[in-house]
């Protein structure tokens, strides 16, 4: 009896953990699929894609950079730039960090690339702090860059 009372609560765990992460990944590719229609791309530019595994934050994230950037005023060759913008090299680093004379000089326009550097800060000290706070839930030693 007590091994069958066992294998129920693990199965119901496992059952569980599945449903989390299904609702885990219909959560992110609504959110991707919004970023793909927004922007006019075929793909989800890194700033957004890093965040798969967290959906709730990966949501935030897209509203504040969709709102602070004003994406849903702009023309959709601006909106490619920007998918650019917040997409990655091969070194990991950001194409607006890389070329920012490039970015600067395109229709983006100073202004709106310093907006857009300003919420890649924002987002990437959160995400920091995220990491943080995971280490420490989890018991581990290995904080990412504030608690050390």
């Amino acid at each position: 009896m007590n091994q069958m009372v066992r294998a129920l609560t693990i199965k119901r765990a496992e059952r569980s953990h599945y449903d989390t992460e299904r609702s885990r990944h219909v959560a992110t590719q609504t959110v991707f699929s919004d970023i793909t229609e927004t922007l006019g791309t075929t793909f989800v530019p890194n700033l957004f894609a890093t965040l798969e595994r967290k959906p709730a934050y990966l949501e935030v994230a897209w509203e504040v950079f969709r709102d602070e950037v004003g994406l849903d005023a702009l023309d959709t060759q601006t909106k490619h730039i920007i998918a650019l913008a917040v997409t990655a090299n091969r070194s990991g680093t950001y194409l607006i960090y890389s070329l920012p004379q490039a970015f600067r000089l395109s229709p983006l326009g100073p202004k709106r690339c310093e907006t857009i550097l300003s919420v890649i800060e924002m987002l990437d000290a959160f995400t920091r702090y995220l990491s943080d706070m995971a280490a420490l839930h989890t018991g581990t030693t290995d904080l990412g860059y504030g608690l050390a």
